[in-house]
Parts: C-alpha cells; sequence; structure tokens
C-alpha cells in the first residue's frame, strides 16, 4: 500500500503542485497589477475624463455618448494630429480603461481569481463605467472616421461581427452590474 502511494500518487500531486502553482502565481500577479494600476494617478485621470465627459457633454444621456464622442475624437485627434494632449484626451483615457477593463475581465475569467473575487473588489460603478465604455467602443465601430487602420491613415472597414475588447467589455459589465455598490471589506 506504502509502495502504492508513493509511486503514484505523490508523483502525481507533485505534478499537478508543479503545474497548479505558477499558473495561480501568474494570475495573482496579473492581478495585483491590475489592482496597483487601478489605485494610480493614471486611472483616476482617466476615469475622471470619462465621467466628466459623460455628465458635461452628454449631459448624462446614454444616447448621446456616441455622437458626443465622435465630436470630441475629432475635436482632440483628427484635428491636431501632431499636437494630441495625451493626458487630456478622451480617446487615450477610453483606451486606458478599455485596456484595464479588458484585462480584469481575463482575470474574473480565470480560475484562479475568479467573477467571485473581482465582485468583491469592484464596484457597481465600474459597470456604470463600462457602460459608457461600450458605447464610446460603439461609436468607433460604427463610423469609419474613427475606426482605422492603425498601420496607415486608410480608412478600414466595419467588421462583419464585433469581436475583440468591445465583447470582453461587455463580459465584464455583465458580472460586475450585479456586485453591491460598496467593496467587501475583507
Amino acid at each position: 500500500m506504502i509502495s502504492f502511494f508513493i509511486t503514484y500518487i505523490v508523483p502525481i500531486a507533485t505534478l499537478a503542485a508543479t503545474i497548479w502553482i505558477p499558473i495561480k502565481i501568474k494570475w495573482e500577479q496579473e492581478y495585483s497589477s491590475l489592482l496597483d494600476f487601478y489605485r494610480s494617478l493614471d486611472y483616476a485621470i482617466a476615469f475622471q475624463g470619462v465621467i466628466q465627459f459623460f455628465f458635461n457633454d452628454c449631459g448624462r444621456d446614454m444616447s448621446r455618448v456616441k455622437a458626443e464622442y465622435k465630436r470630441r475624437f475629432i475635436e482632440e485627434v483628427e484635428s491636431k494630429p501632431g499636437d494630441i494632449d495625451k493626458e487630456n484626451c478622451l480617446h487615450f483615457q477610453r483606451r486606458v480603461l478599455a485596456q484595464f477593463f479588458w484585462q480584469l475581465n481575463e482575470c474574473a475569467k480565470s480560475f484562479s481569481i475568479g467573477k467571485r473575487r473581482v465582485t468583491n473588489d469592484f464596484t457597481n460603478a465600474e459597470a456604470k463605467l463600462l457602460k459608457i465604455l461600450i458605447y464610446m467602443g460603439q461609436a468607433i465601430d460604427d463610423d469609419p472616421l474613427l475606426y482605422k487602420d492603425i498601420s496607415s491613415d486608410a480608412l478600414s472597414p466595419k467588421p462583419a461581427r464585433l469581436k475583440g475588447q468591445n465583447k470582453f467589455l461587455g463580459q465584464l459589465y455583465q458580472i460586475l452590474k450585479q456586485s453591491k455598490r460598496f467593496m467587501d471589506g475583507q
């Protein structure tokens, strides 16, 4: 019985631990980096910029987000291509937040971090922000002026199916909209 345990069970357990521990460490490092960025000034500036856009430019009306985002994009990016104020440009703020939430969604989908931990660490205020970001992303997808091939200035056709970051923002929105207003104090 002991020889069976030593011969079969211990190597299988060792192999499982050898595989699981580095994966767990990787996801914990990823999540830790996201939490650090969440507390950073860059996140706060981007968050504040998008919220101010929604309140001031859109008048808290979700149906105006696409048109107002296009107007701001033309004003801040298209009209001065070599002189963009990257810190105060709504387009770059949207990109920073969209990338952050895409990575957060990847962590929420991972077995190691999971939806439960994300809903404990984040609030439904982020779900509301995601909704604004989704509409901003749709403005880009729907308008050939905003959706450009980054390899050149030539206009790119709109993809037949929406995929990519907007898809993942939508998934995370579904997770976070069910979370509490305030973080759990664990």
